[in-house]
């Protein structure tokens, strides 16, 4: 059996995530469930999708990832379930899985149309608990994509986000806030360009904010750069909040350049 993973923006305050795993449980009661996080900003596709996809690596092969970020609940979109890379998933088809899919050739999909396999009862406002979390368990415990429904070749894809590398420098954007107002972009160490010997690299974030690397957190001063756990260029500010010194931080362009 494999361990289910759950992403969602319920929060902890409704109990909607406690009975998400309840329903698993009833039909898996052995099955392990891992608390990705329950505080994705509520309705933020995008930030699920990037978190998704840059956790992927720190979990087991076979993991059920269960995203649950869903402004479209009730409505005609598809639920998805999906295996690529040694992983499944299940999600409403609203582009969530777009990152974490991206370029997965072995990649299969199909929609959720078992109805014997939902809760009993279930109604259009809670898909996660009565749809989605039963199909997590169901393929927790082994049971196969054709069981679930009908395959598919298309889903919904988000918006590829900025990056252009050249020699020189590189552009991205700011993917993510963290709890810290630490602002992480989608520029990886691999994307940043070569320094040359007593060369810098030099930070521009916005028009006119700029940052240098620093070794560690507690080495920064004033708007700084560091890579990340998520391996990517993160901005921060000591004890700070990077994201508060900015209007709207998520796509706010960030370019580094060798000096």
């Amino acid at each position: 059996m494999y361990a289910v993973a759950l992403l969602t923006d319920f929060g902890d305050s409704d109990g909607f995530v406690g009975m998400m795993k309840g329903a698993m449980l009833k039909i898996a009661p052995n099955l392990q469930i891992i608390d990705m996080t329950h505080n994705i900003t509520s309705f933020d596709i995008r930030a699920a999708a990037f978190l998704l996809e840059r956790s992927l690596v720190h979990y087991p092969l076979g993991t059920v990832f269960c995203v649950v970020v869903d402004p479209g609940v009730g409505s005609d979109r598809q639920i998805i379930a999906a295996k690529a890379g040694g992983y499944h998933y299940v999600a409403p088809d609203n582009g969530v899985l777009s990152y974490a899919l991206r370029g997965r050739e072995d990649r299969q999909l199909v929609t959720i149309e078992n109805r014997e396999l939902d809760a009993p009862d279930s109604g259009k406002t809670f898909q996660g608990r009565d749809i989605m979390a039963p199909a997590a368990a169901r393929m927790a415990s082994g049971t196969s994509l054709d069981a679930l429904g009908k395959q598919v070749g298309a889903y919904q894809v988000l918006s590829i986000p900025n990056l252009h590398k050249h020699e020189s420098h590189v552009i991205g954007e700011v993917m993510y806030v963290d709890k810290f107002g630490n602002m992480i972009t989608n520029i990886t160490k691999e994307n940043l360009p070569k320094v040359p010997e007593n060369g810098k690299l030099k930070v521009t974030v916005g028009e006119s904010d700029f940052a240098g690397f620093a070794e560690n957190y507690s080495a920064g001063s004033g708007l700084s750069a560091i890579i990340c756990g998520f391996g990517t260029v993160e901005l921060f500010i000591n004890q700070g909040s990077a994201a508060s010194q900015f209007k709207n931080p998520i796509g706010t362009p960030v370019a580094i350049v060798v000096e």
